[in-house]
């Protein structure tokens, strides 16, 4: 049951998203305007060392407030997935991964854009020095599982993507 795209009108082009008005027809003949936003995909990751969960406390404009939650980043052009989550632990945190699987890749938003989260866990953690942009302002902090979820359940934590990877990993006994 797919619809049929009319026409489409780039409104807005930035860096990371882009936004579309769309004229779109329903499978019943019906016509409407619809407006959806393409985004660069993003990987997150729930780094364990020593039975702690690496996390990352950073200010949020958005939301004009500090928020930590697990290191993520988007992914360049042709970079695969765990490639980016590679790269983006390492840069945020300094640690390498010995072994990195994905777990889960979700829509978060699909009622309006097409973003995709790739959820990974990282082990065998070796520390290191971190390689952050000039924006990454950032602190480091580990955690046992169960101080993050009580964070979670007590509102401390309220990144989406960090809450569905710190759950989902406790129920696939990652935890």
């Amino acid at each position: 049951m797919s619809w049929e795209t009319i026409e489409s009108k780039k409104r807005v082009d930035f860096p990371l998203f882009k936004v579309f008005e769309d004229k779109v027809k329903l499978p019943n003949g019906y016509e409407l305007d619809y407006y959806r936003v393409e985004k660069i995909p993003v990987v997150v990751i729930l780094p364990i060392v020593s039975n702690k969960i690496v996390l990352v406390n950073q200010y949020r404009y958005p939301i004009r407030s500090d928020s930590l939650e697990l290191p993520a980043g988007h992914m360049w052009p042709n970079e695969r997935s765990e490639e980016c989550a590679a790269r983006e632990l390492k840069e945020e945190t300094g640690y390498s991964a010995g072994k990195i699987e994905k777990i889960l890749e979700y829509h978060p938003s699909t009622e309006y854009a097409d973003l995709v989260y790739h959820i990974f866990i990282a082990e065998d953690l070796k520390e290191g020095e971190s390689d952050r942009e000039k924006y990454e302002l950032l602190e480091v902090e580990l955690l046992d599982s169960k101080s993050v979820i009580e964070k979670i359940i007590e509102g401390k934590i309220t990144d989406g993507r960090t809450i569905v990877a710190v759950f989902l990993a406790k129920v696939i006994d990652k935890l």
